[in-house]
């Protein structure tokens, strides 16, 4: 039988795991840093051999892409020693572990979809981090999953759609970078994407088709939001340069990643983002909070 251990549970996408985990019923446990600190080895361990954990699902990352450039110690101890660290425990104990990457992996010099098996080349600390933390985990624990993703949005945490929602109700025209080509990937079609794949084994790459850029993505949510009825009072949304936004911490400009191998392997035909958005932004929706609201109560 199976029990599914969620590190990193009060992040965006481990949230989502428990959400999705609970209402399929699947016997699973879920802890924070505070209660499992993935960088102790002894402590990651005991919980799998006590607990009788047969899959670890680590969302558990240092995410702060500019801050790591500062931070790269800090960077590296979580994405690459803490993901070591549930590796070797993982194989102790005969559990599958099952991780995540990103598509900051690449270089972005790309003009077509990458693949699996593609070079890693990564352009700042974090994509570091975490190619250091892919490259740990398949030395330690061959049988391990690896998913990159990319561009995640979800109910549970902060992202790019629920930032520009906010933006466009504050201001009258907001300015979005148009220069970097990836695809959006919902933290809930990702998460059902995870648990198709618990017995397969090597590195998949997952995210909603089709490619666009932030600008696009952000056109797509001002007028999806404008059909469903919330206030904004963005008038414009004007593309610009990724020179004329400079971040601590240079983005690929092409990272849009080939989910063939996904779908030949599982079968399954993954939805577009604009379709995943849409479900997210009706979850999100002013009025259905307030009748969530009235319904706790």
């Amino acid at each position: 039988m199976r029990k599914i251990w969620i590190c990193g549970a009060n992040g965006m996408l481990g949230s989502q795991f428990t959400s999705l985990l609970t209402s399929l019923n699947l016997p699973h446990i879920a802890t924070c840093q505070k209660q499992a600190d993935i960088t102790d080895l002894e402590t990651v361990s005991d919980l799998i051999r006590t607990q009788k954990i047969t899959h670890v699902i680590n969302c558990a990352a240092y995410t702060q892409v500019d801050q790591a450039e500062k931070e790269q110690k800090e960077a590296y101890l979580v994405n690459a020693i803490g993901a070591h660290y549930l590796a070797i425990a993982s194989r102790r104990h005969a559990a599958k572990l099952l991780h995540f990457s990103t598509d900051y992996v690449f270089n972005g010099l790309a003009t077509l979809p990458y693949k699996e098996d593609d070079l890693c080349s990564p352009i700042g600390a974090y994509g570091m981090s975490k190619m250091m933390g892919e490259m740990k985990i398949l030395a330690e624990h061959p049988q391990s999953v690896i998913i990159r993703s990319s561009w995640l949005f979800g109910p549970f945490g902060k992202n790019f759609v629920s930032t520009m929602v906010k933006l466009m109700s504050q201001r009258d025209e907001v300015k979005v970078v148009a220069d970097q080509i990836g695809k959006p990937t919902s933290c809930l079609e990702l998460a059902k994407a995870t648990l198709a794949l618990l017995d397969e084994e090597g590195i998949f790459h997952f995210a909603n088709p089709n490619e666009t850029t932030w600008f696009g993505f952000a056109q797509e949510i001002y007028r999806q939001a404008t059909d469903l009825g919330f206030e904004l009072k963005a008038k414009k949304i004007l593309p610009i340069s990724s020179q004329e936004y400079p971040t601590a911490a240079k983005r690929p400009s092409y990272s849009t990643l080939s989910t063939e191998k996904f779908e030949k392997i599982t079968a399954k035909k993954i939805s577009s983002w604009q379709e995943a958005l849409q479900e997210y932004l009706l979850s999100i929706h002013p009025q259905n909070q307030v009748a969530a609201a009235l319904c706790r109560h």
